[in-house]
């Protein structure tokens, strides 16, 4: 008798198995906090690989078009700034105030979708006992973590290798607005995930946000520029005023008033405060 070779495990059977590793440790009896904690850590690293993999499509292609994406984005624009006959408001380079423009809106893409389906993608693992909402949404937004900073590095390096003139005047504030582009769409992603698990409707609505920030976003004109009364009803909508700070750090002569960080910040933790009180409050349900 022909003895079979055993299959590898993959990567997905590794995460599984850790998975399942972890809440065996979350079953016993009376663990101690530390090991509750190192427990879900191990739970969320499990998801996270899984994420990673399915992110990718679990190919080098998938990572590399994630990683061109943006630019793809910056040609895009480009092509219709130059078929309309237009130039930069600002700036002598046209590629670079697009650019600064549609990098932020990428990151906050990313972030949101990514987040915001994340419990539809990995509903599967909600069904292990130990395994939780907060666990699949921390995972998705290490991995978004990463995958912005790659597409940040990523993209300004393609820009200055082609022959761009990517000089950052304050770099500082210029990375810090790009971070607040990536917290905004995993704070926005949080919420539409959690209610959207309660009213699917939210879920729909959350992907009609995508193109009405596009086109407000500035990735194309300059907020402060517009007449006032439209600009006073731009204001409120937070990727207007991040791609209005990325564009006052990048450039040393652009002055703006129009970000308030305040009013962003405010934003992002009311997402985060409602998408939690309606996980505690309606925790059954989203259980089920």
């Amino acid at each position: 008798m022909k003895s079979e070779s055993l299959p590898m495990p993959t990567s997905s059977a590794l995460a599984s198995a850790d998975t399942r590793r972890a809440l065996a440790e979350l079953d016993a009896t009376g663990p101690r906090f530390n090991q509750r904690l190192q427990a879900h850590f191990r739970v969320v690293r499990a998801i996270y690989l899984r994420d990673v993999q399915t992110r990718v499509a679990g190919t080098r292609f998938g990572f590399l078009l994630s990683l061109f994406q943006p630019l793809a984005h910056i040609a895009l624009l480009l092509t219709i700034y130059y078929i309309l006959g237009r130039t930069a408001p600002i700036g002598t380079d046209t590629t670079m105030f697009i650019a600064t423009g549609a990098l932020p809106f990428v990151l906050w893409l990313y972030g949101f979708r990514q987040v915001k389906t994340a419990p539809q993608t990995n509903k599967r693992l909600t069904d292990f006992p130990g395994v939780t909402l907060v666990d699949v949404l921390i995972a998705r937004s290490i991995v978004e973590l990463l995958s912005s900073a790659g597409v940040t590095i990523f993209t300004l390096s393609a820009l200055a290798l082609i022959g761009f003139d990517v000089v950052i005047f304050d770099s500082p504030l210029f990375f810090f607005a790009l971070f607040q582009a990536y917290l905004l769409g995993v704070c926005m992603g949080i919420f539409f995930a959690i209610i959207s698990r309660m009213f699917f409707i939210f879920l729909i609505v959350g992907s009609l946000m995508v193109p009405l920030f596009w086109v407000t976003s500035g990735t194309i004109f300059i907020p402060s520029m517009l007449p006032e009364n439209i600009a006073y009803w731009i204001w409120f909508l937070p990727m207007s005023q991040i791609v209005d700070a990325t564009r006052t750090a990048y450039y040393g002569h652009y002055l703006s008033d129009f970000y308030n960080g305040y009013y962003i910040a405010g934003l992002m933790l009311s997402c985060v405060t409602i998408g939690v009180i309606v996980m505690y409050v309606c925790r059954t349900k989203l259980s089920e």
